[in-house]
């Protein structure tokens, strides 16, 4: 088949990287970490306090023809839940002793309520004009995945993160790989808490090159954090950072959700 790579800029003001093939346009942005303006720019658009690291300008793009798919920080975040009660969800193991001090309540009624966590069920930003299709059964191919291809183009973009205090860690990153025959994106959201639980929401695209849909599957998995330290079995500690670490051992019966579509493109 025939490939153009592309990269333009800089790391400085942004450097975008990507790829052009079958009718594709694929392209990553990585800049700097947002700055004090932006951050407060970022803070009343969305209303919530911003996490520790946001890479606002990053992006990823799909685009083919008039067509267009991208993952955002600003899109991302919005979906944060900032509902009454919402910061409440998940507790941190010393919660109770921290509550029951004379000036919690005080600080709860002040402070605009959300989901201190960062959990979003962003599963990207649809320009296509039209609706996806639900779909039964599976609609990415494994086997044609596990084949070995040679990797035109990779690239991963972290959106944001955020370490929860010194309590766990939350991270919203996009993953891609371009071969010859097919293409996949990878957006996960990576949540540990310490001594409470892991969760991780995952989207991925799928396009093999010359068929008429763009597919996507989206799982939701969480797990109790003792559960999965109990099967580290003497491995190194650093492994409940490895988020692809963990997503391999949480079993299918942590699903709490289970989504799979596709789009036509044509």
């Amino acid at each position: 088949m025939s490939y153009k790579l592309l990269k333009e800029g800089d790391a400085r003001s942004g450097l975008i990287q990507g790829i052009t093939c079958e009718g594709w346009v694929i392209k990553s942005k990585k800049a700097p970490i947002c700055n004090s303006n932006e951050i407060d720019r970022f803070q009343k658009d969305v209303g919530i306090p911003p996490p520790e690291m946001i890479f606002g300008n990053n992006y990823v793009e799909l685009t083919h023809g008039p067509l267009k798919y991208t993952w955002n920080t600003m899109d991302a975040l919005a979906l944060v839940d900032s509902s009454a009660g919402s910061g409440d969800y998940i507790k941190v193991s010393y919660a109770k002793e921290w509550s029951s001090k004379s000036n919690y309540q005080h600080v709860k009624d002040v402070v605009k309520p959300y989901d201190w966590t960062y959990t979003t069920t962003y599963k990207g930003t649809n320009h296509f004009g039209r609706e996806w299709e639900k779909v039964d059964e599976p609609v990415i191919n494994v086997e044609r995945l596990q084949q070995k291809e040679p990797i035109l183009f990779y690239d991963e973009n972290i959106l944001y993160e955020d370490e929860l205090a010194d309590n766990g860690t939350a991270m919203l990153s996009v993953r891609l790989r371009v071969m010859p025959s097919c293409f996949l994106v990878l957006q996960r959201f990576f949540l540990r808490v310490d001594d409470v639980l892991f969760r991780i929401n995952d989207t991925r695209i799928y396009h093999e090159f010359g068929s008429p849909y763009l597919v996507r599957e989206y799982t939701s998995k969480e797990d109790h954090y003792m559960n999965i330290r109990k099967k580290m079995e003497g491995k190194d500690i650093g492994l409940l950072n490895d988020a692809n670490w963990i997503a391999s051992i949480l079993s299918s019966k942590a699903a709490t959700a289970m989504e799979r579509d596709r789009i036509s493109i044509q």
